[in-house]
């Protein structure tokens, strides 16, 4: 019974355990590209070190009570623990269980081979299982992943991280969720490894990496069975397409990989067994000495093997400066003689069917030695080993072996094109060529009956029947017997050569040559039932690059260089990305054989790594594209004059500009021609990804477009003085960078057969919405981190650039609190009417004109992102506001609270609110001054909400002009469906029965909400920002910060504003409205009536005095401050007068009007 068949348990549980492993490597090299950096100990950014005491290695598990007592009695480290568990807990998890998945691999290995030694599996032993083929294989994979595993995880994720990110998940889940958390501390603690990053040499600590892999204990006759049918067999019989004695290293490079990382297990042969590591070496390493263990992922032997004795002793033939000479001179001299032999065999039209049917042994002979060429000195060149280097690197050409890579690539991929068609076809033309043949002899047949004339003969008929009767064999030959029919049509072949020589026929011209027909159809019957799959296997098995995969990288400049040279070489990229896929061999071939769910994940993994690689070489088209844009952009908008509607004839020549105008076609044919280049490429599917070339080329213009518009915003948005002058200059730069940008695009688009406008849009509204999304994170303590965002993308990365100053992640938090800083409402005033806030001296600091501007320059989705980003402000100064509240003036549990008390006394002095209290001037000067110290924070804090709030309805006014101006249609069908959607839930709530409401699933509501934002359809004054809690005497606190705020305010009777009387601490009185407004908005509405019930009782007690005194002539400015301010509240809250007029009587609002 097969191993690998289905009743076959051991084989099958093998198999799924194997394709687990590598499942489990591409998990760990998908998420060591998504550490977060809080977890990198040499991370320098501004979240790392806010992080950084909440963070610990396993020297917490010494001091756990210490450390978590230290965290729990700070406040600001609870806060930060609690944001850090709730933005980081899903990729702490995943993390996690790749761990663990990596320790119950192992446990799950160790268990099988204890249940095959106890004979759970009838009939099979260890000693059994690894001497069958599918069995033998097996084993090894098993171990081997296992070792790059350990390898992987250390190389990729650095054993600090690990132990800072388990030792968080076991802070944030408990011991008591994780069982495994002691086993999977102990595999995957640090190991004082530290890889090799650029300039910074790597830490290899002593005996490393054995007692790292001696962690968990394996079986030692196990692990001396499988490094024995390594050393012995070819376990994967890859010598049968690697025939020549020459290429054996590169036959076994697949189990010399596995012999590599499975030796760690087995330290003893390493150190000591001499004749056993000689023999390895002998049959392994004769001729290399780097090689890649899995993936590309690569190792210099010589480096790796320096701590084992008997290693380096066996490895010393291999790597003497002798060897390496002859080994580097013999495969350099093979460049220039295999692209001889590529030249001639990619020359049009020598590759036809027919040839590759005449000569397919000779082509794959010439593909193994281009490929076993192209292996060594790619391996090899990537030594840093100086002495070694200096050899090999001393005539080697990075440029000969690309275009020797990408040439046996092209043949590669036009052999295995034409021998997929012939495939196909086999039957076909095998019966085509048949039936041919069968009528040449019958026709010859006939010839000799005397009967058919095709020249004068006589009757002969022992040929007549001898033709016919080959006629008849040839007719009885069996397609699916090709073996028997191929020695057949060698006999029949013999015959007709043998009949060829009777006088009869030698005479005759015409016979002669049906005769030599025939023989070539039969000849042509042989090549084609030769035609077998197991060249494609050899083909596959010889075209393996997966060896080079991350060494490759170092080429991609060299290719990008190629292709601005020459546009049209991208068709022999085409094929060498196609030669690629076979990175996706290794790890898939196990996962689709045991049928694992794990195959769609895996295989879109590394088909993404390699669709990157793909964008990542053929970037340098966008590139170039935008390199003449900027030429093109000079010219149109620094040198090219704008030809006037009438002329002088004379003039024509010099406004016509004939020489720019010729710069200019030129640049525009030159994009015209780089763009062709990559389209001339077909639709492809690498790995599980069909790449269209178009697609490739759009989202390369993308890209390079966000950079640019990315760059340009970061770099002219950054403001080094606070002057009006400068702020006016830096967005009329903007404006016209980007605009110049933009009409340059406008003008290729029609030249690289693309949506320049349409294109301009999307990506400049998908970069200011992740800006802003990135500058809320701020306000967020859940925050969404770039890879998170929707508005992120593998293929056109939005850059992050560093902030440039303390407040702002970038610029869109720089132009809002630059904006912020202009309207200073300690500084400058706004006045409603003209919709501008000006300077104390009149001078006009920002107003619709610079508005404008703003739009002009970062357009409608910047100010809708300011707009945003001012929402969150706004929010996060209530809340402080309203902890502020919660702290300093209710009740607490512990100790009396002099305010809540002074509050709760006063209240009921002041009740009921209809009557006017005895010495009420006294009452609320007692009480004002009794909450003095909270008014300033307060004040400042109202002031800022209100400021904002007033940018915000500024922006929602411009928002919704440039919507009525510029889509009128747009405009009238949202009021039309806001309007309508408004009366039908007055409706429902009016009448439930009869009038129906949204369902909770219907997105109407949500949807149609963001297009009314975005078309300026909102008043901020009635947005909810805040959810709140009941407080005991809000409205009393309200009453008495409004009051204790009059004398700071007068009435400016021409502009109708209030103004700042306290020079010392200066403030906007229209700001002060509406940030009241705001505050009061946030909790329920009964709180409102309350003070203006409170401000009425205190307003008729004042004018009550004022009666008593005669003196109504004129009331005090306090006064008239008070009444302003509520006539303001209610216009700007759409409030009805009638409320109002219950508890202030309408003659003293008359008194102060007039």
């Amino acid at each position: 019974m097969s191993f690998l068949v289905e009743e076959n348990i051991a084989g099958n549980t093998l198999l799924k355990l194997v394709s687990r492993g590598s499942a489990i490597i591409a998990e760990l090299l998908r998420l060591s590209e998504h550490i977060p950096n809080a977890f990198k100990p040499n991370a320098k950014d501004q979240q790392t070190k806010k992080y950084a005491n909440i963070l610990f290695d396993f020297n917490y598990l010494r001091t756990v009570e210490y450390q978590e007592n230290k965290i729990d009695s700070n406040q600001e480290l609870r806060e930060i623990d609690e944001e850090f568990k709730e933005n980081h807990i899903d990729i702490l998890k995943r993390f996690y269980l790749l761990f663990e998945s990596i320790y119950k691999y192992i446990i799950d290995l160790i268990k099988f081979l204890e249940e095959l030694d106890q004979g759970v599996f009838i009939q099979l032993t260890l000693e059994s299982v690894i001497m069958d083929q599918d069995g033998k294989q097996l084993l090894c994979e098993s171990l081997y992943l296992y070792g790059v595993m350990l390898i992987l995880l250390d190389e990729r994720i650095e054993g600090s991280v690990r132990e800072r990110i388990l030792i968080s998940y076991l802070r944030y889940k408990g011991q008591s969720e994780l069982p495994l958390i002691d086993e999977v501390c102990r595999l995957c603690g640090s190991t004082g490894y530290l890889p090799n990053q650029p300039g910074v040499p790597g830490k290899k600590p002593q005996n490393y990496p054995v007692d790292y892999f001696a962690r968990i204990s394996l079986p030692s006759n196990f692990i001396e069975m499988v490094v024995g049918r390594l050393r012995t067999d070819d376990i994967y019989n890859l010598t049968s397409a690697y025939p020549l004695p020459d290429h054996r290293s590169t036959a076994l490079a697949t189990q010399a990989c596995m012999l590599y990382v499975i030796l760690f297990f087995s330290p003893n042969t390493l150190q000591r067994e001499q004749a056993v590591m000689r023999e390895i070496v002998d049959k392994h390493f004769p001729d290399n000495w780097i090689i890649s263990y899995y993936l590309g992922f690569t190792v210099d032997l010589s480096v790796a093997w320096l701590p084992f004795k008997a290693a380096v002793q066996a490895l010393d033939n291999s790597t003497s400066l002798q060897n390496v000479e002859y080994h580097t001179n013999k495969h350099i001299n093979k460049i220039t003689s295999n692209m001889l032999e590529l030249n001639k065999y990619l020359n049009e039209g020598v590759l036809t069917q027919e040839f590759i049917l005449d000569n397919p042994q000779k082509l794959l002979n010439h593909l193994r030695d281009c490929n076993v060429t192209i292996r060594w000195l790619l391996l090899h060149t990537s030594s840093n080993v100086k002495k070694f280097r200096d050899i090999i690197v001393k005539n080697f050409d990075k440029n000969k072996l690309l275009t020797l890579i990408l040439k046996t690539a092209q043949l590669e991929f036009v052999l295995k094109k034409s021998f997929t068609e012939l495939l196909e076809s086999k039957e076909n033309r095998w019966n085509e060529s048949k039936q041919q043949a069968v009528e040449r002899m019958r026709e010859l047949g006939e010839y000799y009956s005397g009967e058919k004339l095709l020249a004068r003969v006589q009757k002969n008929e022992q040929l007549q029947n001898w033709f016919n009767d080959i006629g008849e064999k040839v007719n009885s030959l069996d397609y699916k017997d090709s073996t028997q029919a191929g020695r057949k049509i060698q006999q029949l072949v013999n015959a007709l050569e043998e009949v060829e020589q009777f006088y009869q026929i030698d005479v005759n011209l015409q016979v002669k040559q049906f005769l030599t027909d025939t023989r070539q159809l039969l000849g042509h019957m042989i090549r084609i039932v030769n035609i077998k799959q197991e060249f494609l296997i050899n083909l596959a098995i010889i075209k393996d690059i997966a060896y080079a995969w991350q060494l490759f990288q170092g080429y991609t400049e060299n290719m990008q260089l190629m292709i601005k040279k020459d546009p049209s070489c991208v068709l022999l990229l085409r094929s060498t990305f196609l030669k690629f896929e076979s990175i996706l061999e290794l790890p898939l071939v196990r996962i689709n054989q045991a049928q694992s769910a794990d195959l769609f994940s895996v295989s879109s993994y590394y088909s993404s790594e390699l669709v990157g690689y793909v964008r990542k070489v053929l970037d340098v088209i966008p590139k170039t594209v935008f390199e003449i844009l900027s030429q093109i952009i000079k010219i149109q908008t620094t040198v090219l004059q704008e030809i006037p509607s009438r002329l002088e004839k004379e003039k024509l020549k010099e406004i016509a500009q004939l020489d720019y105008r010729y710069e200019l076609a030129k640049a525009t044919h030159s994009v015209s021609i780089f763009t062709e280049g990559i389209l001339t490429m077909e639709t492809t599917v690498i790995g599980t990804i069909q790449v269209d070339p178009k697609k490739l080329l759009e989202d390369g213009i993308r890209k390079e477009l966000v950079n640019i518009i990315a760059k340009s915003l970061d770099s002219i948005l950054v403001f080094q003085t606070s002057k009006i002058s400068d702020f006016e200059a830096r967005l009329n730069k903007l404006s016209e960078t980007l605009d110049g940008f933009r009409r340059s695009f406008e003008y290729i688009q029609d030249y690289i057969n693309l949506f320049g406008l349409k294109i301009w849009q999307e990506e400049f509204s998908r970069i200011i919405n992740f800006y802003v999304e990135q500058e809320c994170n701020t306000f967020l303590k859940k925050k969404i981190y770039d890879w998170q965002s929707i508005y992120q993308s593998d293929a056109i990365p939005i850059p992050k650039f560093p902030p440039v100053d303390q407040i702002s992640n970038n610029f869109i938090g720089r132009l809002t609190r630059e904006l912020l800083k202009q309207t200073e409402f300690s500084r400058t005033v706004y006045i409603d009417r003209t919709r501008t806030w000006y300077e104390r001296d009149g001078r006009e600091i920002f107003g619709p004109k610079l508005l404008e501007l703003l739009v002009k320059s970062i357009g409608i989705f910047g100010i809708r992102g300011v707009d945003r980003l001012l929402s969150f402000m706004i929010v996060k100064d209530l809340k402080v506001l309203d902890i502020k509240i919660s702290l300093e003036v209710q009740k607490k549990e512990t100790k009396k609270n002099p305010i809540y008390e002074m509050l709760k006394s006063t209240d009921t002095q002041l009740n009921p609110i209809s009557k006017i209290p005895n010495n009420a001037n006294k009452l609320y000067n007692d009480a004002i001054y009794a909450t003095s110290a909270l008014w300033p924070f307060f004040g400042e804090q109202i002031c800022k909400v209100g400021q904002m709030q007033l940018l915000r309805k500024q922006i929602g006014f411009q928002l919704n002009f440039l919507c009525k101006v510029e889509s009128a249609l747009l405009f009238c069908s949202l009021d039309v469906m806001s309007r309508s959607l408004i009366s039908n839930i007055k409706a429902h709530y009016f009448s439930p029965e009869t009038h129906s409401n949204l369902s909770d699933a219907n997105p109407l509501l949500s949807e149609l909400t963001t297009y009314l934002e975005a078309s300026g359809f909102f008043d901020p004054l009635t947005k909810i920002y805040i959810t709140t809690k009941p407080l005991d005497y809000f409205p009393l606190v309200v009453f008495l910060f409004i009051v204790s705020q009059l004398n700071n305010y007068g009435l400016n009777t021409q502009q109708d504003i209030l103004t700042s009387k306290n020079r010392k601490y200066p403030t906007d009185g229209t700001t002060f409205i509406y940030g009241l407004i705001t505050f009061l908005k946030q909790f329920n509405a009964l709180y409102s009536q309350q003070v203006l019930a409170y401000l009425g009782q205190y307003t008729r007690s004042i004018f009550g005095t004022l009666q008593i005194q005669n003196k109504l002539v004129e009331l005090p400015p306090e006064f008239t401050t008070l009444l302003f301010l509520l006539e303001e509240f209610c216009k700007n809250t759409a409030t009805p007068r009638k409320i109002l007029e219950a508890y202030i009587p309408p003659y003293i609002f008359n008194t102060f009007r007039f």
